[in-house]
């Protein structure tokens, strides 16, 4: 019979680290600017949202190709609870600081579009 220990042990320290790994959640901060959407916000959108093909035209999972069609969702608090508090938006890639950080302050702001 083989020992389990230093299985175990090392089964822990795998664990750690993948879940040290799920956890590199950046922290939003404005920095004071007072980005709009039609001016910083929408670059951003259109490159980590609708050119993933996750929300464009047609869509089932949203279409956030104008801003008309994002405010509702930025009206019931799902963009900011997905995108800045959660972070799981956008599947497959990650905000950087700098965006994060100027999408803070649009939802700050209450979201501008011009």
């Amino acid at each position: 019979m083989k020992p389990i220990l230093p299985f175990s042990v090392l089964a822990m320290a795998l664990l750690g680290l993948i879940s040290a790994c799920g956890s590199s959640s950046l922290t939003p901060k404005c920095d004071g600017s007072t980005p709009t959407y039609t001016t910083e916000i929408q670059p951003i959108i259109e490159s980590k949202c609708n050119g993933s093909g996750c929300h464009n035209a047609g869509s089932s999972a949203g279409d956030w190709t104008t801003y008309a069609k994002l405010k509702p969702i930025l009206n019931n608090g799902r963009f900011e609870s997905t995108v800045l508090v959660q972070q799981t938006m956008p599947l497959g890639s990650q905000l950087s600081q700098s965006q994060l950080n100027a999408l803070q302050c649009w939802a700050d702001n209450g979201f501008p579009e011009n």
